[in-house]
């Protein structure tokens, strides 16, 4: 949620700096890209951490608890929709 919100704090300062070059027409049309670049940078910056969270989590507990724990872990996150 915290990303989320960076995130959205980020865009609202850009879109507050292009408004006035956009009335006066000296930017003509919006920057969608810069925009874009905001949002996609934010995403791949914060989902690092639980990309590697479930990529890693399987096997350390399979190295650490056998094949047993991960047998049971894995069905059980996506049950309960973690």
């Amino acid at each position: 949620m915290s990303a989320v919100g960076t995130a959205a704090e980020d865009m609202i300062l850009e879109i507050r700096r292009q408004i006035p070059l956009i009335k006066s027409h000296e930017a003509g049309y919006p920057d969608h890209e810069k925009c874009i670049s905001i949002s996609t940078t934010a995403s791949l910056k914060k989902m690092i951490a639980p990309g590697a969270i479930v990529i890693l989590s399987p096997i350390v507990f399979g190295i650490l608890l056998g094949y047993r724990f991960v047998s049971g872990m894995i069905p059980g996150t996506i049950v309960s929709g973690v």
